[in-house]
């Protein structure tokens, strides 16, 4: 399908219109089968009470995407129908969807925002909806603009009697203490193998609140064992869809709630469900599996209609969808416990787009401000990236290096950006430590502990070139983590081989490199839902909406890497082989020629085959010790093919290549990496 762009300002030849239409989530929402039957039934139950009470039934559809709802408004009897849809490249696939599906006469599409319709004769709406159907929502359930879209179809759009789908929602609120979640938002002490403190976190650092940032999270692999839930799940916001006065940019609730637990209050989980019709017969529920009202359900269907050998995670057990999941949300930093029993307030606060919580004692309790990162450690890194800061193992193993190979003597170059570990050699007592930091905000960050540790012997570098001739002869050693804010994909953190390389005639020839190599591992595993994200559709719910998996494959092609960055412990697969090297990459001399490596994997039951992962494993010396090495790929090494799900280290994401057509079946996949 051609596609032409003339409202790009660009100058990128569409690059990036194709890129956002390469990635929007309509394929995705369109496989999310709960979700669609429970519309469809939704539209049915509604459309069925309108005429038997002797009443048309008027629907208009904001944001018809692929045309799906609308199609499915006809066919349970609509009388009218209206979709509007503003994104022009959708829209006009939408077009040849419902053409192609034979209701080209029985929908009116409107290539504009709802904001923008007109009511009355002639106009884009003949006369006002009485019903209503959209889906405006993200996993923060208002982050989409929900609120002012619906105020503005209740004043202008829909009559006063209409009705909803989805007819109201429900926010609910579980607080938990979970050391596993908080080691991404708060940083911690960083000690040797002997507890002896190297670095402490500013005082500034630890009562920041972080990012305003939704956390979207998969909460149903969140293993029950990394945490303590302080108080079963509690439902502090409802939004009715169709009362104006509920639809507030700005509200609060404060919730009389009693700790089941004691425990430290460290967070609030959050999701959302759907009644989808006004006598409420039909719920869509985005609870994680512990609290879904239909695990207990689809759980004893799994067993009984299991036919697989694989063992398939408890949280696997419920509908899977990745455009709504489940949120995050830090509470201020406290340490004082909740004692079991105790009676507390939950505050709840949102306003027209985010929400947030707090704790109280008392109705009295202030108001509490919407989060907003004041330390800048949540601006500068990523909440993954904080992962690997407060990652025990990970920086034992460094720091026991560090004490073999560093000396009084040693001067250190650090070419990382945000490396707490270069801070901690120079609390090691080496002689001086250049730390490269590019990064206006990442380097204040620095500057911070270096003054409240006061951290001896450290330089800045805004650039590498700003290393001088003189400093650079007298460095020892050269050592990485490697991080760098900007790198997406795993190999993209090779920027520091790259560095090397520039800096490397100004370096003594002894100089040591850490790590000196590391690894790129692929390995071919069955996804049991990520594959679904660019998966095509096909035909779904009756509809052919083929047309679309062709818009957006052909975008895809033009725009997108083959490979992309995900937190695959969020995703459960399976291995279908042993991990397989592709290349190992020396750091102190591999980036002056290109590389090019080929070969084979073998791959048991290539028919389960949707994906290949790739990583890189960081190896601090030539000895290629586990205990030498940092992963970012398999907490345990894959070896063979196996019915468990492969654990993942959940401090990285890993690269995959999802398979959108059919593999050849063949069980030798070639591989070229350069």
């Amino acid at each position: 399908m051609d596609v032409n762009f003339p409202d790009s300002a660009s100058d990128d030849g569409g690059f990036d219109l194709r890129q956002e239409i390469a990635r929007s989530a309509f394929a995705d929402m369109c496989h999310d089968w709960e979700r669609n039957q429970k519309y469809d039934r939704a539209l049915q139950l509604t459309i069925a009470r309108l005429h038997a009470a002797g009443q048309q039934a008027h629907v208009l559809d904001i944001g018809t995407g692929s045309g799906l709802l609308s199609m499915m408004a006809v066919r349970a009897g609509a009388d009218s129908v209206v979709a509007c849809e503003a994104f022009r490249p959708m829209a006009e696939c939408a077009e040849k969807i419902i053409e192609a599906n034979g209701m080209k006469d029985r929908i009116r599409l409107v290539k504009k925002r709802s904001t923008q319709l007109s009511v009355g004769l002639g106009q884009d709406m003949e006369r006002r909806a009485n019903v209503l159907v959209t889906e405006l929502f993200d996993t923060e359930l208002i982050g989409e603009g929900a609120l002012g879209t619906y105020r503005h179809a209740l004043q202008h759009l829909l009559t006063d009697d209409v009705l909803m789908i989805p007819h109201q929602a429900t926010v609910y609120a579980q607080l938990v203490e979970c050391p596993l979640v908080l080691s991404w938002q708060q940083l911690k002490t960083l000690s040797n193998a002997d507890g002896d403190i190297l670095l402490r976190v500013p005082p500034e650092v630890v009562a920041c609140r972080g990012s305003s940032a939704v956390f979207d999270i998969q909460l149903s692999q969140l293993p029950m064992s990394s945490f303590n839930s302080l108080t079963n799940p509690v439902p502090v916001f409802q939004f009715c869809w169709n009362k104006h006065d509920t639809l507030l940019n700005n509200r609060s609730e404060k919730t009389v709630c009693q700790a089941r637990t004691s425990g430290f209050p460290q967070a609030v989980f959050m999701w959302w469900d759907l009644t989808m019709d006004s006598e409420g017969d039909v719920l869509l529920s985005c609870a994680p599996y512990w609290a879904h009202p239909d695990n207990a359900t689809l759980k004893q269907r799994q067993a009984e209609e299991h036919t697989r050998k694989q063992r398939i995670p408890e949280g696997n057990f419920i509908p899977w969808r990745d455009h709504w999941m489940q949120a995050v949300y830090f509470l201020p930093p406290t340490k004082i416990p909740l004692e079991r029993d105790q009676e507390f307030l939950l505050l709840s606060y949102h306003d027209e787009y985010s929400l947030w919580f707090g704790i109280g004692e008392q109705a009295s309790s202030s108001p509490l401000d919407a989060p907003c990162c004041t330390c800048g450690w949540h601006i500068a890194q990523s909440r993954s990236r904080i992962g690997q800061l407060n990652d025990s193992l990970r920086n034992k193993r460094y720091l026991n290096y560090f004490e073999r190979v560093f000396s009084s003597d040693s001067v250190v170059l650090v070419l990382s950006e945000g490396s707490l570990l270069g801070l901690a050699a120079a609390r090691m007592g080496v002689k001086k430590v250049l730390l490269y930091e590019p990064n206006a905000i990442s380097r204040r960050c620095m500057e911070a502990f270096v003054e409240y540790n006061s951290v001896p012997n450290v330089q800045f570098l805004s650039s590498a070139d700003a290393l001088e001739p003189d400093q650079a002869s007298t460095v020892t050693h050269v050592f990485a983590e490697p991080h760098f804010p900007s790198a997406i994909l795993p190999w993209d953190n090779l920027h520091y081989g790259d560095l090397l390389k520039n800096l490397r005639p100004m370096l003594p020839t002894t100089v040591a490199v850490i790590p000196s190599s590391g690894t790129l591992y692929a390995l071919p595993v069955e996804f049991l839902d990520l594959q679904k994200i660019n998966a095509p559709l096909g035909t779904c719910e009756g509809f052919d909406l083929s047309m679309m998996d062709r818009m957006i494959e052909q975008h895809s092609t033009y725009a997108d890497s083959p490979i992309e960055a995900q937190p695959l412990w969020e995703y459960p697969s399976y291995p279908l082989a042993g991990a397989v090297r592709l290349m190992e990459l020396d750091l102190q001399a591999d980036f002056d020629q290109p590389k090019l490596r080929r070969g084979e994997m073998h791959v048991s039951e290539p028919e389960r085959l949707n994906g290949i992962a790739i990583w890189i494993d960081w190896h601090l010396d030539g000895s290629h010790s586990p205990k030498m090495t940092i992963s970012s790929g398999p907490l345990v090494p894959v070896e063979e093919a196996s019915d468990e799900p492969t654990r993942w280290n959940a401090n990285w994401r890993q690269g995959v290549h999802l398979l959108r057509k059919v593999p050849n079946r063949k069980g030798t996949i070639p591989w070229t990496v350069k």
